[in-house]
């Protein structure tokens, strides 16, 4: 089976759901070729057949038997290309954040099948165009994702990781003052634990507390960096599945993250993590306060995670892709 993907970019964030299926659908023996702009940047290893183009224009589309465009501006000249049959991959619902709502919500009425990555995704695209969809949702690299020891067993300090991605560079919706707000409260609760964070952006945020950036520019080191810490904490509103709590899991750390909707499809609140309703920083704090100063409980949510997300797996989700598409191949 011949696949193409156009992009606009395969940085960081939700783009993993396009290099792990990549990777793994040419492991399985199809070809899939990723078409992208010339100065788009790639993030990931691809084992996939990558090819570089001016722009994503019709004519820039090769022939295959199925084309995958992602982020709606892929949509259209996947669509008009008639190259191959198309069946978007949505890797979140664009209409909620992107400044052409309008553009992106057409994307959508495009007769063409619909993946979302999970359930609250496709009841939110099914709400909001009346379109079903196919759930493939993500999985975890376990040969990467996996634990190692605590930084907190050396300093005889615990550690809280977050992701920092700040409104400055577009992410109004991950809650950061949240988790500050949070953390300096829970400073009069419990004063001595260590926050270090990844800025995939090169975020400096004025923070009312210190805090130590991680810099993690791969997979081993950013499960380096969920793996030392004792807790790590997710503030999301929204999230169509949210990768960084379940990859957190695999790496034997304790998980709190807001309800952010994407998540439910592997959160078990009070097994395998603790939920918080998003923006609530008062319950954030005495969540954070009880799991930094019991131990058996941390120990116990984190070793629940990570036996819970084993078979979380992206050959799994490649599989899944596969039956789709043979599927859609006999229609």
């Amino acid at each position: 089976m011949k696949l193409v993907i156009p992009v606009v970019s395969l940085e960081t964030g939700g783009t993993r759901f396009i290099y792990q299926l990549a990777n793994e659908m040419v492991d399985k023996g199809h070809s899939v070729e990723i078409v992208l702009p010339e100065n788009a940047s790639v993030s990931w290893p691809l084992r996939a057949q990558v090819t570089r183009v001016k722009e994503l224009t019709p004519d820039r589309i090769p022939p295959a038997d199925f084309i995958l465009p992602n982020f709606y501006p892929t949509v259209f000249p996947a669509w008009a290309s008639k190259k191959g049959r198309v069946v978007r991959l949505s890797l979140g619902y664009e209409p909620l954040w992107v400044p052409e709502k309008e553009k992106a919500l057409a994307s959508y009425h495009i007769d063409v099948p619909i993946i979302s990555i999970s359930e609250w995704h496709r009841q939110l695209i099914l709400q909001e165009t009346g379109k079903n969809s196919t759930i493939i949702p993500g999985g975890v690299d376990h040969s990467v994702f996996c634990p190692s020891p605590k930084k907190s067993l050396s300093t005889g300090r615990l550690s809280i990781a977050y992701i920092l991605r700040s409104k400055e560079h577009g992410y109004t919706w991950k809650g950061t003052e949240d988790f500050w707000e949070a953390c300096q409260r829970l400073t009069q609760l419990v004063p001595a634990f260590d926050i270090q964070v990844v800025a995939p952006e090169g975020a400096n945020y004025p923070a009312p507390l210190p805090y130590e950036i991680v810099n993690a520019q791969s997979d081993s080191e950013m499960a380096r960096f969920y793996a030392q810490a004792d807790i790590f904490v997710s503030t999301s509103y929204f999230e169509a599945f949210s990768m960084p709590p379940l990859e957190a899991m695999a790496c034997g750390t304790a998980v709190v993250t807001t309800d952010n909707g994407g998540n439910r499809d592997y959160t078990k609140n009070g097994e395998n993590c603790l939920l918080v309703p998003p923006s609530d920083t008062q319950q954030l704090t005495l969540i954070l306060a009880h799991l930094l100063t019991q131990e058996t409980i941390r120990n116990q949510l984190a070793h629940t995670g990570l036996h819970y997300v084993q078979s979380w797996t992206w050959r799994r989700a490649a599989d899944k892709l596969e039956a789709l598409l043979f599927q859609l191949a006999r229609v």
